[in-house]
């Protein structure tokens, strides 16, 4: 198990399947497609959406999924 800070300084615990989910998304070169993810991914993708972690956004007419960065929103 792991711990990821989010915004705030508040630490999120996540499982080390959860984390493999949040690399592969942070790896990915722009959103992560739901349509390449399998079944499993797609439920990890949806539970670390609604604990803040994911966004779930339409991009290009696809539902994607991309790491939650409150920070650079705020910089911007």
């Amino acid at each position: 198990m792991k711990f990821v800070e989010v915004r705030g300084g508040f630490l999120q615990p996540v499982s080390n399947e959860e984390n493999v989910m949040l690399e592969r998304v942070k790896g990915h070169n722009g959103p992560l497609p739901k349509a390449v993810m399998d079944i499993r991914e797609q439920e990890l993708a949806r539970q670390l959406v609604s604990r803040g972690l994911l966004l779930r956004f339409i991009y290009e007419g696809k539902l994607c999924f991309a790491i939650n960065d409150l920070e650079d929103l705020w910089e911007s």
